[in-house]
């Protein structure tokens, strides 16, 4: 949200002054410049993300079994029947779910782990395509 590599080691921290020189919004993030405003105020992470910037749902600020716990109490209290994860697209969030959470959600049995082949593609059930699409390459008729 705000463009700092960022951890869990950190949640009850506030931001240090070469971290919040080096801070900034998200173009394609609304709620990240007010993120960043309540920083500069001395908020703790978990603070800004609990409380500041992100009250219409749930937030985990914690480790990776913080998060499989969150997931597997929603799961399995019938409070969801799936989740819609939005991760830090700023560094390392995508590799670190599909890394360290995906895989203690596989160990409880809360996430599959019988894919049909190695690509994305074969478990999508998706055609081959070899090369641009033809309907792009043909020239324009005149």
């Amino acid at each position: 949200m705000i463009g700092l590599p960022l951890g869990p080691g950190q949640l009850d921290e506030p931001l240090t002054t070469e971290q919040l020189a080096d801070a900034m919004p998200s173009p394609h993030d609304p709620r990240s410049a007010r993120a960043l405003e309540v920083a500069r105020e001395g908020w703790t992470l978990r603070h800004v993300l609990a409380h500041g910037v992100i009250d219409y749902h749930p937030v985990v600020a914690g480790t990776a079994t913080d998060v499989a716990d969150h997931m597997q109490e929603w799961f399995g209290t019938g409070a969801c029947d799936g989740f819609s994860i939005a991760v830090d697209s700023y560094h390392d969030g995508f590799d670190a779910f599909a890394d360290q959470v995906v895989p203690i959600l596989q160990e409880r049995g809360l996430f599959h782990d019988d894919y049909e082949g190695p690509t994305l593609r074969e478990n999508l059930g998706a055609h081959e395509q070899y090369g641009l699409d033809p309907r792009l390459t043909k020239p324009a008729r005149s």
